[in-house]
């Protein structure tokens, strides 16, 4: 939709924004573990989402509250940042912002977001070999993004932005299915298309 897109870019403005002070300040991790704490908490607690994330509370209500809870508990950049955000009218725009931020510091950093979708749940040797895997081939360092899918019957499913890496064995055994079913189509088809055989 046009409006979640124009939601997007600026919230990637505010982030690139932000992350810019954070880096010059030293405190960049810091920010995004709590951008995405917040974001979270307003997930579990609607009451929090409404008054901090949303439209509802007035701008200053919501900047008395923003001061009263989280400076001193949070980075003075965040705090500064959020107040910006309610100035503006778009609190509603953080979670947002934390995805764009996330992003942002990643790519800064040359860490990139990989799935990996396994049957069972990852020893750390699997997560090792996935990690050098795309070292190797990307040049990035991974950031694991683990789900577990007994479906899978073993191997896995690795995800790296748009490229699908899948070496699990449902997989091959659907793709031999599919191969025999194919061969024994052609030999039906070829079968019917040979003249049958004269008996002597």
């Amino acid at each position: 939709m046009p409006g979640d897109e124009k939601s997007a870019g600026l919230a990637g403005i505010y982030a690139e924004a932000l992350l810019r002070v954070a880096e010059e300040k030293g405190c960049a991790d810091e920010v995004l573990d709590e951008l995405e704490e917040i974001v979270a908490f307003g997930d579990r607690e609607p009451a929090f989402r409404r008054a901090f994330l949303s439209l509802l509370a007035s701008p200053a209500q919501r900047g008395a509250a923003i001061e009263r809870i989280l400076r001193g508990h949070a980075q003075d950049v965040l705090v500064d940042f959020y107040q910006v955000l309610n100035r503006k009218g778009r609190p509603d725009l953080l979670p947002e912002v934390a995805l764009a931020y996330r992003s942002a510091l990643q790519a800064a950093r040359g860490i990139v977001d990989v799935t990996v979708t396994s049957a069972v749940a990852l020893s750390t040797a699997d997560r090792e070999r996935v990690r050098e895997t795309v070292k190797r081939r990307s040049g990035l360092t991974a950031r694991l993004i683990e789900r577990v899918d007994p479906e899978l019957l073993g191997g896995l499913v690795v995800r790296v932005r748009d490229s699908k890496f899948d070496t699990t064995l449902k997989t091959k055994l659907e793709r031999l299915h599919t191969a025999l079913l194919e061969r024994a189509s052609n030999e039906i088809i070829q079968s019917r298309s040979q003249p049958p055989e004269v008996k002597r």
